[in-house]
C-alpha cells in the first residue's frame, strides 16, 4: 500500500504546480496509445524484458495486469489495478 501513498503524494505535487495528473489530461491523448502500448509489450522480442521487471510478467499477463495500470494512469482511479499473486 506504500505505492498508493507515494502515488497520492505525486498527484498532490503535480496539482500544486498545475501539471496534469492523468494521461487523459494530456493534449491529444486517446485510448489508441494504450492499445499500442499493450500490443508492443506483447512483442515476443521483449519477453526477456518482461521477465526481468521487478514483478516478472509474460505476454499472456499483459492485458490482465498492465492494462489496468495504464487505465489507472489515464483516469486516476487506482482501484482498477490488480495485484499479481
Amino acid at each position: 500500500m506504500i505505492g498508493l501513498v507515494v502515488a497520492d503524494g505525486m498527484i498532490a505535487f503535480s496539482e500544486s504546480i498545475d501539471m496534469p495528473t492523468t494521461l487523459a489530461e494530456l493534449p491529444g491523448f486517446n485510448d489508441e496509445y494504450i492499445k499500442r502500448a499493450l500490443t508492443a509489450a506483447k512483442n515476443p522480442q521483449l519477453d526477456m524484458k518482461l521477465k526481468n521487471m521487478p514483478v516478472a510478467l509474460n505476454a499472456g499477463l499483459i492485458d490482465e495486469y498492465m492494462g489496468p495500470i495504464l487505465e489507472a494512469a489515464k483516469t486516476g482511479d487506482f482501484s482498477v489495478i490488480k495485484n499479481l499473486e
